[in-house]
């Protein structure tokens, strides 16, 4: 009898041959050493059974004799007779825990709660599984590569979705498939090694052999080089949403190896995944620590103090470590160590003193500035209580420092007690028995003592200065008795956040001060998915704000008023720590390992906030990105976007009311020419002062086709200028309107003239995409560099920054890039699922990057302009606005892309490997740790991408 088959792979013959092909191929050859053709036997039937036809004889054996059953799972597959009766054989008579799913398309749901598919959204799975698997199955995601013709384990999301279905098969883990696939590649390495050190000992012939056996070293270690970028490249990709530090330093790694465009949308991915983060302070490990024994939690601190100068933060037998935020320095750490047990730490408004409780009810206060301990105060005597009551219950301080306030319990162990102390003394103003258990504490912006009861609802405000309690008041509406929520006042304790009572309860916020509910938080993650407490939350000062929270192992902030999530990073362990400035805009976070980062709440996707103080919005941009218009009575006021951090600029006006359809605006790159064309009239201003400068010109009037289209473009210089006159494109002297070149004939209808970057690189593009590029000289003259053509139907075309290369966009919005300096075309694999037919270029050129609109998002596409692949996509933050324009892209001086934020406000997203480069960088400037370097670079030679 045949040997016993690794897997049998199951597919529709209508939609997904081509697809089961690859999966075929991708198994046979991953892992496979040198030597061998294959290393695991996989079964794809290639005929297809006649509708009449029962489950051949020859499929049972096949099926009987193998070890795991590939569903390659969709509509038609489900839809199939011969695919169901394969299933139902398998089901009779074959154990389900080795039934893996691949989806090609459809959809396939898990329902927890019933333990079974959700048979309601699921439209790949055939019935005969209803109720067939005891636990969720093994399933990965192909809908990415349906229809795909080239499918190979050099593409990283294919590889990584491969591994996880070999890696049962192999009877190994994903991450040792991944290892023995790069070890098979160092030993092929070495074979070559060995035999050009052997070949070399011969006379004549072993020249000629060593030649050709360098040749072959030379493609081995690329080869090498290629994978070892590619398995880099993937596991970052994997591990983005979970590690995003370890993504993007693997990611640095890849580029570092062997810039691919795995490479690439490795570090598109890592750039997203960091969007917020200022700094990762602590890598942590990978597992817990056991020294603390079983069934507790390593413990680990975050505080940042509310005018966001500070942060303060440490880890288990660990120093307290200062971070000034401002200049982005660390501070020399506090000669303590924080308590083994976990403490909270708390700063004064300034950020001048900290402080910290430490064990057995004992409170540190620390001169931040001078790393000086000023003194200790004792709540009580913490050392004869029991393990479970050594722990302070609240804390709070005043703004000033000069008040601070705990909850505790005594020896007695009757009530929980309350104690206030003047800070500059370290004595208690008054110390006694609570008004109730649980109390939540703060101090308000007079330094008045606010104490909240969960239990009874009621709120009283206590003076420090004048030793008086205020009378008690209750909030009417918040529940009380039985019904208690946990509850976590502000800052200044005038609003509270009240966590849900129960599972599928929602979290709300109140005023304390109105007696009123502010918010329902409809999409807050659930208290059974957080940890209880002050470490799950971290409130600003004011209601409206965002507000922090940990969801498990990621951070995310609330938006009260607009009631959205938006995650701000995420850890390979659960959060324990979370703190947060009081305007919102600093938060920091401490995970179970140790790791600890710094998040800053108004940056996103490496976008730097731009100033616009007049409020210009995305859709005033003009076609070429850069400059705005907005027509006011009989003016047209004008701004551009500069490079740099200058933010949006007013240049000036031209005193007329523009048409958008009749008129084109061009100003020169130092504001002080603007030359319009207007119907047939071509005219020059300063825009500085609204006057006209010298007379008109007027060309005649053969221009039939849309006028706002019409080019208008300076040249370096700013002088001269190329604009489109009846049927020719001219280049024209701005002082006098003289014609100083004819460039050609140029169509009324759809043709089209676009400059580079930096100006030095003029192109012509008529609608059958036949193109001309000329080149800037200097000398008020335009050279030809190049004819081509990229394709028909073109739509919209774009120069990169310097004139290396174009891109076109074709009416089935495939997408054509020429290479200037060789003439050697490229088109995207994919165009039609893309609805924008713009595109912009990265500043290096490397990339090129298209808007896509999903619902309420938006999302950039990138493209690969050395082999047309996409290589990843953003999501860009609108920041609550639904504008058609609030994403624009940007072609111009400076490049990248806009997005339109709340505050009304730019964000520019830099798309530039140079940048993401020196930004993940400094992020993590970490050598790889050696277990990781040994892993995926042992036989390749790298140089750390972060030297300094």
């Amino acid at each position: 009898m045949d040997r016993e088959r690794d897997a049998f792979i199951s597919y529709s013959h209508k939609r997904d041959v081509t697809l089961a092909q690859g999966l075929q191929r991708g198994l046979h050859r991953l892992a496979r050493p040198w030597t061998r053709r294959q290393v695991i036997n996989v079964f794809r039937d290639t005929t297809s059974l006649s509708a009449n036809s029962d489950l051949g004889g020859s499929i049972k054996e096949e099926l009987a004799r193998s070890r795991y059953f590939i569903y390659l799972a969709s509509p038609e597959a489900a839809a199939s007779r011969w695919v169901r009766e394969e299933i139902e054989f398998w089901v009779a008579n074959r154990p389900m825990d080795r039934f893996l799913i691949a989806v090609s398309g459809g959809t396939v749901a898990w329902d927890t709660r019933t333990g079974d598919f959700d048979w309601d959204g699921t439209t790949a799975l055939p019935p005969v599984l209803r109720g067939k698997f005891a636990t969720e199955p093994l399933w990965v995601d192909l809908t990415a590569f349906r229809g795909s013709e080239n499918l190979s384990l050099r593409q990283a999301d294919f590889r990584d979705a491969v591994a996880t279905l070999a890696a049962p098969l192999h009877g190994r883990s994903k991450d040792a498939l991944d290892s023995e696939d790069l070890r098979q590649h160092r030993i092929a390495t070495r074979m070559l090694r060995g035999a050009v050190a052997a070949l070399s000992v011969l006379l004549v012939t072993a020249l000629i052999a060593g030649g050709l056996a360098w040749q072959q070293r030379g493609e081995a270690l690329d080869r090498a080089r290629r994978s070892a970028s590619q398995a880099l490249a993937a596991r970052a990709l994997e591990i983005s949403g979970t590690d995003p530090r370890r993504a993007a330093q693997l990611a640095l790694y890849a580029e570092a190896v062997q810039p691919t465009g795995e490479s690439a949308q490795a570090m598109a991915r890592a750039v997203a995944a960091n969007e917020g983060v200022t700094r990762h302070f602590e890598a942590g490990s990978d597992q817990v620590f056991g020294s603390r024994g079983a069934g507790t939690i390593p413990a680990a601190e975050v505080a940042i103090s509310p005018d966001g100068s500070m942060l303060a933060y440490y880890l288990d037998f660990g120093e307290v470590h200062l971070y000034d935020t401002r200049s982005g320095t660390a501070l020399p750490s506090l000669p303590t160590s924080g308590p083994q047990n976990g403490g909270a730490l708390r700063f004064s408004a300034d950020g001048k003193l900290l402080v910290m409780e430490t064990a057995y009810n004992e409170i540190e206060l620390w001169d931040v500035p001078g790393a000086k301990l000023l003194r200790t105060i004792v709540a009580s005597n913490g050392r004869e209580l029991s393990q479970a009551h050594v722990r302070l219950k609240g804390q709070a301080l005043s703004d000033d420092g000069k008040w601070l306030a705990a909850t505790y319990y005594t020896q007695a162990m009757d009530v929980e007690h309350l104690g206030v102390w003047d800070t500059g003394t370290g004595n208690a103003v008054t110390q006694g028995p609570a008004s109730a258990d649980g109390l939540s504490l703060a101090f308000d912006g007079s330094n008045r003592l606010v104490t909240f009861a969960s239990d009874t609802g009621t709120v009283r405000e206590y003076t420090p200065a004048s030793n008086t309690w205020s009378p008690s008041r209750q909030v009417q509406g918040l529940p009380t008795g039985d019904e208690a929520r946990s509850v976590i006042l502000s800052p200044h304790g005038d609003w509270a956040y009240v966590l849900a009572p129960k599972k599928g309860g929602k979290d709300e916020l109140w005023s304390l001060t109105e007696h009123r509910r502010i918010a329902e938080l409809a999409d807050a993650p659930p208290l059974a998915t957080r940890s209880t407490g002050a470490r799950a939350l971290a409130l600003p000062a004011d209601s409206g704000r965002l507000i922090t929270m940990s969801d498990g192992q990621s951070v995310t902030v609330y938006d009260p008023a607009l009631r959205r999530r938006r995650s701000l990073g995420s850890f390979t362990w659960p959060v324990l720590s979370v703190a947060a400035s009081a305007d919102g805009k600093w938060v920091a976070a401490a995970a179970e390992n140790g790791a600890v980062s710094l998040f800053a709440t108004t940056t996103g996707q490496g976008g730097e906030s731009l100033p616009n103080e007049d409020r210009v919005k995305p859709d005033e941009l003009s076609p070429a990105g850069w400059l705005a218009l907005r027509s006011n009575g009989d003016s047209t006021d004008l701004w551009t976007v500069a490079g740099g951090d200058a933010g949006v600029q007013r240049v000036g006006h031209i005193p007329r009311k523009l048409h958008s359809n009749e008129s084109v605006v061009a100003v020169n790159a130092d504001g002080s020419r603007a030359a319009l064309v207007e119907g047939a009239e071509l005219s020059l201003w300063d825009p500085r002062t609204g006057t006209q400068v010298g007379s008109s010109r007027t060309f005649p009037e053969r221009y039939t086709g849309n006028r706002s289209r019409r080019p208008l473009l300076f040249m370096p210089d700013g002088i001269h200028v190329v604009v489109a006159g009846a049927d020719r494109l001219l280049l024209v002297d701005s002082r006098s309107w003289e014609t100083r070149q004819d460039l050609g004939e140029y169509s009324t209808n759809g043709d089209s003239a676009e400059t580079s970057g930096d100006g030095r690189t003029l192109i012509a593009m008529d609608v059958l995409g036949d193109v001309t590029v000329w080149g800037w000289t200097g000398n008020a003259h335009l050279k030809q560099v190049r004819k081509g053509s990229v394709g028909n139907m073109v739509q919209s075309v774009v120069v990169s920054h310097e004139g290396e290369k174009l891109a076109a966009v074709d009416g089935n919005r495939r997408i054509s890039i020429l290479d200037v300096g060789t003439g050697h075309v490229t088109r995207s694999s994919a165009g039609m699922q893309y609805s924008e037919g713009s595109v912009v270029f990265s500043k290096d050129a490397r990339l090129l990057v298209q808007r896509v609109r999903s619902g309420a998002e938006w999302t950039l596409q990138f493209w690969d302009t050395v082999s047309g692949d996409a290589v990843g996509s953003w999501t860009v933050p609108t920041w609550g606005t639904d504008s058609e324009s609030a994403v624009q892209l940007l072609s111009g001086p400076g490049g990248g892309v806009l997005s339109l934020k709340e505050d009304g406000t730019f964000a520019r997203h830099t798309i530039d490997f140079s940048s993401w480069h020196k930004a993940l960088c400094a992020l993590v400037p970490e050598p790889l740790p050696k277990d990781e370097y040994d892993r995926y670079l042992k036989d390749v030679e790298v140089v750390a991408p972060c030297r300094p």
